[in-house]
């Protein structure tokens, strides 16, 4: 069922403009606060983060250099969403950074991304109309939702971090 349809189902009183506003704000705050949406971008010997058409940067997770991991505060220092200050940058130097973004207010969320946070997204969304001063307000289905939409936020910035959505395997330890 797609996203917006369930959202409806939730609150069937909201106009689809606030549902689809909603659904937006949603987005935003588990791309900004979680992680969610996690790309490669190239960095400009000057420390421009060059982000992908349609979005916008939220922080750096990883620098490099070729192929070296940078350290943060020793090597570089992130000023700005959209750009880093490299403190040791020769001339032929290639940088690559694994950067957290989050949509611009025309861009979309990768299909992928909703499909993977839908339960979160309907929670966020969900919160969001029933806080409105609006005769379908409900501040205690409001809170419920607010829990399950943070516990999603949390669940995003983990696998972030720990780099488990990349695929990552854990070998199990030997029984001996």
């Amino acid at each position: 069922m797609d996203l917006l349809q369930t959202v409806v189902q939730d609150v069937p009183e909201a106009p689809l403009m606030s549902v689809r506003d909603a659904i937006r704000w949603a987005e935003f705050r588990l791309c900004q606060d979680g992680n969610a949406w996690i790309v490669d971008a190239s960095v400009t010997p000057e420390g421009a983060i060059m982000a992908p058409e349609g979005t916008h940067c939220v922080r750096v997770l990883t620098l490099y250099l070729s192929d070296r991991v940078m350290a943060p505060g020793i090597d570089y220092e992130q000023l700005s969403p959209e750009s880093v200050s490299i403190h040791r940058a020769s001339g032929g130097d290639t940088f690559t950074a694994r950067v957290a973004v989050k949509p611009t207010s025309n861009g979309n969320l990768p299909d992928s991304l909703r499909r993977q946070h839908f339960e979160t997204l309907r929670h966020g969304a969900t919160h969001r109309l029933l806080l409105l001063p609006q005769p379908w307000r409900n501040v205690e289905q409001a809170a419920y939702h607010e829990r399950h939409f943070t516990a999603g936020i949390n669940d995003a910035y983990r696998l972030s971090v720990y780099g488990q959505q990349q695929g990552a395997r854990v070998q199990p330890r030997r029984f001996i």
